[in-house]
């Protein structure tokens, strides 16, 4: 009886977790239990009780969804690793709980600088890939005392462009997001470019503060217009919005 009362009701969950993820709605939680990926206790009555491990399995794999850029059926390999003993969530993900040693190349996974010529061991990435990925400005190389490396953001790239082509989204289609993204930066810059010439420090900070806003706004932005344009499609196939 005790055990019971540290279930929590879907709607529980959610509060327990908003601050953490304020976009998680039931739809979502519902659509991960759709996929196998928790698994909520009923009650007699069909209702979901959810136990703290349930929990902390969600914020595992919101955490994945949100900082890794993980497509589910990845999210369920790594968790059935997790389970099997062969890793710990904190090689995936920074201050989760788990047990284990580490498997694959979880390095992929990490924020840290990678040799040009790691990329294929590390990223199991073909070095012709990258090549074409910097051809067309996506990412780009840096001389270091070891040969040539890419930064932690260029290695993201590579992750998640290494995700688009098994979708059959190749690097000339991912130039758009170069468009794009110089366009706005030459608008940021514009707004931003006067007051970075001042010889007034705090005008000069305020200016990279508000440059930041804007970054940040931008991506808002554009994840909201995303999702708007394409959750259309799980309303047609009456399915919940994962979203």
């Amino acid at each position: 009886m005790e055990e019971q009362k540290d279930r929590m009701s879907i709607g529980e969950l959610l509060k327990s977790l908003k601050e953490e993820f304020p976009d998680l709605t039931i739809s979502k939680v519902r659509f991960l239990e759709s996929e196998g990926l928790i698994e909520p206790e009923r009650t007699p009555s069909g209702y979901r009780k959810f136990s703290q491990a349930d929990a902390q399995r969600l914020r595992f794999i919101l955490k994945l969804q949100r900082e890794k850029y993980l497509p589910l059926k990845v999210i369920r390999e790594k968790i059935g690793e997790l389970e099997s003993g062969k890793m710990r969530a904190g090689d995936l993900v920074p201050g989760m709980l788990g047990s284990l040693e580490v498997g694959e190349d979880l390095v992929a996974y990490d924020d840290s600088t990678l040799l040009r010529a790691d990329v294929q061991q590390v990223l199991g990435i073909d070095p012709s890939f990258a090549e074409t990925l910097e051809e067309f400005g996506l990412i780009r190389s840096h001389d270091g005392d070891e040969g040539p490396y890419f930064d932690k953001e260029d290695v993201k790239i590579l992750r998640i462009a290494r995700e688009f082509s098994r979708y059959g989204l190749e690097p000339r289609h991912m130039r758009m997001y170069e468009n794009l993204t110089d366009r706005e930066a030459l608008s940021f810059e514009q707004i931003i470019a006067p007051t970075l010439k001042s010889k007034d420090p705090e005008v000069r900070r305020k200016a990279l503060d508000n440059l930041l806003q804007l970054v940040n706004l931008s991506r808002e932005l554009k994840d909201l217009l995303l999702k708007n344009r394409v959750k259309e499609y799980f309303l047609k196939s009456n399915q919940p919005v994962p979203f």
